[in-house]
């Protein structure tokens, strides 16, 4: 798949058809970085090479990217937007403010999203609601004491 094709599509769902809030290095920017983190939660190989990305993703893969993709674009915005203004004069206000938290709740939306969806994806894996990390199941702590002779088996 084209990483042009992944980036018109994230356009769409970002309601960004013209270029107006995006620039093209941005989406590109947060696609690579959707590819990454796609890769390493459902334990594939994706890498993008050459402007594609492989192994061609396909159905819920190209999904879980888009969404990504869309959760990093807020994080741009909301770094874009966090230093907007309020502003008044008579009886006309402007008030821009609000912005950062807009995109915020859209990026937590998001993520509970792409996070339902790895979650049916991926059922064995348990995914830690504090630091989204993704916790294997079935996990033990080892411990060593000091003082404990240990048998070496030759």
């Amino acid at each position: 798949m084209l990483l042009s094709d992944l980036i018109a599509d994230l356009r769409l769902d970002l309601s960004d058809p013209g270029a107006s809030l995006f620039e093209d290095q941005t989406l590109e920017r947060c696609v690579r970085k959707a590819v990454f983190r796609v890769g390493r939660d459902l334990d594939q190989s994706l890498t993008v090479t050459a402007g594609e990305i492989t192994p061609d993703p396909t159905g819920e893969v190209r999904e879980l990217l888009v969404i990504v993709a869309q959760i990093h674009a807020c994080q741009v915005m909301r770094s874009a937007t966090a230093n907007a203004f309020s502003f008044s004069s008579g009886d006309k206000r402007v008030d821009k403010t609000g912005q950062p938290g807009h995109w915020a709740k859209l990026e937590a939306d998001l993520l509970a999203d792409y996070r339902q969806r790895l979650t049916e994806l991926r059922p064995a894996t348990q995914l830690d609601q504090e630091a989204y990390i993704l916790t294997p199941s079935g996990l033990t702590p080892v411990i060593y004491e000091q003082g404990i002779d240990l048998d070496v088996v030759e």
